[in-house]
């Protein structure tokens, strides 16, 4: 990749958009991080068979499906406490919930690349983990990208700080159900 062509992508990462109000932002933010730490509780979670029979897979996916619907439920419900329309608030929050749907990608196709034998067990999983551990990393960068007014250092400060939370949060779920 050359310079030019990482900087273009350094650039639409980190390019800031207008049109999300703060409320929206911090919706799905929360929404992305709560996607990420529970799907690498179901990766880290899963055991070596599931790895290999490609149940990891479905345990990642029915993690995703089940995390979002709870999710736009959890909101559109609050929201029609507070006297909002029921059509709008379950827009709103189906818009919100989409970065739940995004956590589970990458991870579902690295665990079927393990479960057809593309990777070994030990390595899809892995890379599974490290690839959700960077998004939540990346949390204040994506905030910095939905509200401008976050200064970059302090985006990936926050984002190292939640990446090492959510680490400890799948510890103690880990830990403590297992």
């Amino acid at each position: 990749m050359t310079s030019r062509a990482v900087r273009t992508t350094l650039t639409t990462l980190t390019q800031h958009r207008d049109d999300v109000a703060v409320d929206r932002a911090e919706s799905r933010v929360a929404a992305y991080v709560y996607g990420n730490v529970l799907v690498l509780a179901a990766v880290v979670g899963a055991s070596p068979s599931a790895v290999g029979s490609g149940t990891a897979v479905v345990l990642v996916v029915g993690t995703v499906v089940s995390t979002f619907v709870a999710h736009v439920l959890a909101h559109s419900i609050g929201a029609l406490f507070g006297g909002e329309d029921g059509r709008t608030a379950a827009r709103v929050a189906l818009r919100d919930a989409v970065p739940i749907l995004s956590s589970g990608v990458t991870p579902a196709v690295l665990l079927a690349a393990t479960a057809l034998g593309w990777l070994s067990g030990p390595w899809g999983q892995s890379l599974s983990a490290v690839v959700l551990l960077g998004r939540i990393a990346g949390t204040g960068v994506v905030y910095r990208r939905l509200r401008a007014d976050v200064p970059l250092r302090r985006a990936w400060t926050v984002g190292v700080l939640a990446a090492v939370v959510a680490a400890v949060a799948v510890v103690l779920k880990l830990t403590l159900t297992h």
